[in-house]
């Protein structure tokens, strides 16, 4: 009956240390408090953003019509049905632009089906990560030392008036 009981509290204490830690990661949105996120943002490369233009028709309008953000990251949100459990967010510097992205599951035929959700200026703190950031899973690259060139032997070769080839 203790041994029970013990588990139980053991158990007990495990769930609200795993809420607590839930809680800790989740923050709300800067400049929208009806969206809660969840972890870091993830820099995302141009390979991915097409991935993604193909799920989301507004995305891919936007791009189409706007032309290629200067970053572009992928958010995890709390699940907000029948929003995905994600969004793009795109940011254009020289605009002071800030639009996130997200698909809408309406139906299992329709799966490309997205909508812009937010657009608005970027806050200051989010431009200050994004100009220190590193692109994800780009290595830094290695000190190649001194540049040496090995001579090269050039052999131009002409045609005289006279019609007999010369080699210099």
């Amino acid at each position: 009956m203790m041994r029970r009981l013990a588990m139980v509290i053991l158990a007990a204490g495990a769930l609200v240390l795993a809420v607590r830690a839930e809680a800790d990661e989740m923050r709300p949105a800067v400049g929208r408090p009806d969206i809660m996120e969840l972890g870091d943002p993830i820099l995302i490369n141009r390979k991915v953003l097409r991935m993604e233009m193909r799920r989301n028709t507004d995305l891919r309008d936007w791009i189409h019509l706007y032309g290629a953000p200067n970053y572009a990251e992928v958010q995890e949100i709390q699940i907000d049905p029948p929003w995905a459990s994600y969004e793009i967010r795109l940011y254009y510097v020289r605009r002071n632009s800030y639009l996130a992205f997200g698909r809408v599951n309406v139906a299992p035929s329709v799966y490309d089906y997205g909508v812009r959700k937010y657009i608005g200026p970027i806050d200051p703190a989010v431009l200050d990560r994004l100009l220190s950031a590193e692109p994800a899973g780009t290595p830094m690259p290695a000190d190649p030392g001194p540049l040496t060139v090995p001579p090269v032997a050039v052999v131009v070769e002409t045609v005289p008036v006279e019609g007999v080839p010369v080699a210099n």
